[in-house]
């Protein structure tokens, strides 16, 4: 696999990963709804991520949809749990940028092949967090029975996938 590297460094580093993001949503003011929640289970929550994301990189899921439905159903826990929507995006966020600190941190592209390839993995990262983030708030949105029914009712997550992909894949500079 092209990010083999990538993805065995953020594996072999699970531990630290989640220990940072612990701390960074623990002192940041801005994920201050997840303060009511014990290191363990947001250890747990975090290593979701991470794992949802390597399975991606790994392509386990070709169309996204799984992806996508369990990013729904996590921004209906969250709202469940009267965690506010933008706390929720910022702890993505954060996930993210604490994995691309640390990747960076190591050096481990030294030719201009490995910078290339760091270069694709995070872009693709920024990918998988962008679809985590947009499909945490439509679930977010879609507390109700009603609202549940409307979007699948809809097939609004395979054209939800389908749009997203096209737009973020699209160079909207050469038409």
């Amino acid at each position: 696999m092209l990010f083999d590297k990538f993805i065995r460094l953020v594996e072999d580093h699970a531990d630290q990963l989640t220990r940072l993001w612990i701390e960074e949503i623990r002192s940041n003011p801005s994920t201050k709804g997840y303060n009511e929640f014990s290191d363990e289970l947001l250890g747990k929550r975090i290593f979701d991520v991470y794992h949802r994301l390597g399975n991606w990189l790994l392509q386990d899921d070709p169309s996204d949809k799984k992806t996508a439905e369990h990013f729904i159903e996590l921004g209906r826990s969250r709202a469940s749990e009267n965690i506010r929507v933008s706390e929720v995006v910022n702890a993505l966020i954060l996930a993210r940028v604490i994995i691309t600190r640390f990747i960076d941190e190591q050096a481990l592209a030294n030719s201009a092949l490995e910078i290339h390839l760091a270069q694709e993995f995070y872009r693709r990262l920024i990918v998988f967090f962008d679809k985590a983030t947009y499909f945490v708030v439509v679930g977010y949105e879609t507390q109700t029975p009603e609202e549940r029914e409307k979007i699948h009712k809809s097939d609004f997550i395979n054209k939800s996938i389908d749009s997203i992909t096209r737009w973020i894949i699209t160079d909207r500079h050469n038409p």
